[in-house]
């Protein structure tokens, strides 16, 4: 299976936008079809609630893990395990299996404070009026399904702004941590070979800016693993769960 990397808010934030990324002329046709592949993959709608059951939460001040010296609590445990489960069931994974859940949560919940750590050692930091600004963002695109989301997640808008504050300050530091290039003949290549799977790809011009794009978030998260590895290798972290 794919390692799971952190920017664990790019879980709920890709549901936002799939939530939201319809407009209001979607025919009720389209939306029956769309209602009934979700309920032929297994896969909970748009607004139905993940299920989380009181065995799969966490008392909210018990200790999940520590990490140099730093404990993280069941109340950001129970924040992100219904995103994780969420996840696993849509890469087709045992997502009803509650130990998996249990291990990959508490393994993002880890890396993610590894590189707050490393952001603060940094000086990388991330205001609460930038976490406002965002959130205000995401509630002016999405609307009232913002709230219906974090429904969905049984997430609080306080539950979710922390988790925007992680995914802010680890854009921030990879942003000041690596240093990114995607050459001309890297995003040639690419497109080359997207050309050979698809004809009706366009010209290099029309479509060259969405691959460096990609390009540049493939080699970010690669670098973001190998940090990751270098800081777990240096940390003293302690799973307590």
């Amino acid at each position: 299976m794919k390692k799971f990397i952190i920017l664990a808010l790019a879980l709920s934030l890709a549901i936002v936008l799939a939530a939201c990324g319809g407009d209001d002329s979607t025919s009720e046709e389209s939306e029956g079809s769309n209602s009934e592949n979700t309920e032929e993959q297994g896969q909970p709608s748009a607004q139905e609630p993940i299920e989380f059951t009181d065995e799969e939460k966490i008392d909210e001040d018990e200790s999940v893990a520590d990490v140099n010296g730093t404990e993280i609590k069941g109340s950001e445990y129970n924040a992100l395990y219904p995103q994780v489960k969420m996840s696993l069931q849509q890469g087709g994974q045992a997502s009803g299996e509650q130990d998996q859940v249990k291990e990959h949560t508490v393994n993002m919940l880890i890396e993610q404070e590894l590189i707050n750590q490393a952001a603060e050692e940094q000086g990388v930091e991330v205001t609460d009026e930038e976490v406002q600004s965002e959130f205000d963002m995401m509630e002016e695109q999405a609307g009232d399904q913002l709230a219906s989301v974090l429904d969905q997640f049984h997430l609080t808008e306080e539950a979710f702004k922390r988790q925007l504050n992680d995914n802010l300050l680890t854009t921030k530091y990879m942003e000041s941590e690596f240093d990114i290039e995607v050459t001309d003949e890297e995003v040639e290549e690419h497109y080359n070979q997207l050309a050979e799977q698809n004809d009706e790809v366009g010209e290099l011009e029309e479509v060259e800016e969405p691959i460096r794009e990609q390009l540049t978030l493939t080699k970010s998260q690669e670098e973001l693993q190998a940090k990751l590895e270098e800081l777990k290798e240096q940390a003293e972290v302690e799973t307590l769960v």
